[in-house]
């Protein structure tokens, strides 16, 4: 399993950013960079809003189907057409639960409520599309499966692109771009849909089709065992995506500084996607072990040790280069105020990826319920810092808050992972782990004050040196990776 954690996750990776920055800064930024100052603001609180109740959009289906799954692959098509009609019916609830809240609620009018509307939408065919996939992934074929998961953003390039550089530049507006969106998740879930079908053909009709109160029992039992993963992306989501709409709707130029938070979001939300990748790919995986009663922690140390170190090395270089970075993707709006918001906010990288690890293997166990009392408290902090920090640092203060969070979170379900899964770590591995970050943030200090070079050299540079230092500390085992991946070892 380890082996195949590795092949998969190095191919993940590769197709990843192949394909997904240059979405993130060819296409989103240009977005954001030609629309009106403000404009882009409020599509990114609004997308953050749509997350708000995505429990419903989910409820907890895909990663319950992706363990379902990977356990027992037989049961696919009794399960899958039951499924699909609850995700419709609970789809159904989603948009029209989210279009009340923002108008009665959230105080949204007709100006904003067509935009939120098709991004509603948006994430009703992207949850489709992760529904379609959890049953790839469970089968296990997870070669497919990374291959289909960057299929949205690529034919995005091409709608988007169309839009940007093929249309007059008057038809761009934050409407226009959400439907190019649209248009691309449509087509990658009739592709996913029809490879699922080659896989495993399945039925489209559940049994009791036509008869709603026959039908009622199986929806309740699946609603039932779907509820505790359900409850967990609520907490989540609700702790990491509050942050925009507060800051929006706190301050009284909320679009202006929700603006600056974006810029400084989307290079996070960029290095997220090796997080991401690591727990879709890991889900199924420890599912699979835990039944067979495989050892957990070799697989547990190799994935954490891959992600520590890619976390702490890219947010130690975006750190020291935010500056130049800001100057790079937004020209006419850099300022101190936006490169130190994104100083702040890259750093939420290094707990983010590592609740990824932990909060996954927490979800395979089933050990929900503990890990959704520190999500709950995780929200309970994220407003209280928001509404401490916000109205005195803005963006900024917002920045922070997420900062904060995110390391509760993390320390949080690595202690719940130490005490029901005894992978209670040995003091030399916590001396490597916090030896490797010491000198990473050393040497890129060196790197970028010190050294004479054109900033993308140091940021290159300081890379460089963090691979070396990940091969000195053992954050990359270079023989254990080599006899893994079946290479002969000397």
């Amino acid at each position: 399993m380890q082996r195949e954690f590795l092949l998969n996750i190095l191919f993940l990776v590769l197709i990843n950013i192949l394909i997904k920055p240059f979405f993130i800064f060819g296409i989103d930024l240009t977005v954001q960079n030609r629309l009106p100052e403000g404009d882009y603001g409020l599509y990114f609180t609004l997308l953050n809003f749509t997350y708000l109740f995505q429990i419903l959009n989910d409820f907890g289906i895909q990663n319950f189907n992706n363990r379902h799954v990977s356990q027992h692959p037989k049961l696919l098509p009794k399960y899958f057409p039951n499924l699909l009609a609850l995700k419709f019916l609970l789809s159904t609830v989603y948009v029209s639960l989210s279009l009340l809240a923002a108008w009665g609620l959230a105080g949204y009018g007709w100006r904003e409520l067509p935009l939120l509307l098709i991004l509603l939408f948006n994430q009703v065919l992207a949850q489709g599309i992760l529904f379609l996939r959890s049953n790839i992934s469970g089968l296990g074929h997870y070669r497919l499966d990374s291959l289909l998961s960057s299929l949205d953003k690529f034919l995005m390039l091409a709608t988007c692109g169309v839009l940007l550089w093929g249309m007059p530049r008057h038809i761009l507006s934050a409407e226009t771009f959400a439907l190019a969106q649209t248009l691309a998740f449509f087509a990658t879930a009739l592709v996913v849909f029809w490879v699922l079908r080659r896989k495993a053909p399945l039925p489209l009709r559940p049994s009791w089709a036509g008869n709603w109160r026959a039908g009622r029992p199986a929806l309740a039992v699946l609603f039932r065992k779907s509820f505790p993963f359900a409850l967990v992306i609520l907490l989540m989501t609700a702790y990491t995506r509050l942050d925009a709409v507060l800051l929006e709707r706190l301050l009284p130029n909320g679009k202006i500084h929700a603006d600056v938070y974006a810029g400084a979001y989307r290079l996070l939300d960029a290095a997220n996607m090796l997080g991401y990748l690591f727990a879709s790919l890991l889900l199924p995986m420890f599912a699979r072990m835990l039944k067979t009663k495989e050892p957990l922690r070799p697989l547990v140390s190799v994935s954490f040790k891959l992600i520590w170190a890619g976390s702490v090395a890219l947010a130690a270089a975006v750190y020291f280069a935010r500056a130049d970075l800001i100057q790079l993707m937004m020209p006419a709006r850099a300022s101190a105020y936006r490169w130190d918001t994104l100083g702040v906010l890259i750093w939420t990288f290094v707990p983010v990826g590592a609740t990824y690890i932990f909060s996954t293997l927490l979800t395979a166990g089933e050990r929900l319920m503990q890990m959704n009392r520190f999500f709950a408290l995780g929200i309970v902090l994220d407003i209280g810092l928001n509404l401490l920090l916000i109205p005195r640092y803005q963006a900024l203060g917002s920045a922070w808050a997420t900062l904060g969070t995110q390391a509760f979170i993390a320390v949080a379900v690595a202690v719940l992972c130490v005490r029901h899964f005894q992978l209670r770590p040995s003091a030399k591995g916590l001396a490597r782990l916090l030896g490797f970050a010491a000198f990473v943030l050393l040497s890129d200090w060196v790197v970028f004050y010190e050294t004479p070079f054109a900033w993308p050299v140091k940021f290159g540079s300081a890379l460089a040196v963090s691979f070396i230092a990940s091969l000195v500390f053992r954050m990359l085992d270079v023989r254990q990776i080599r006899a893994l991946l079946g290479w002969r070892v000397r």
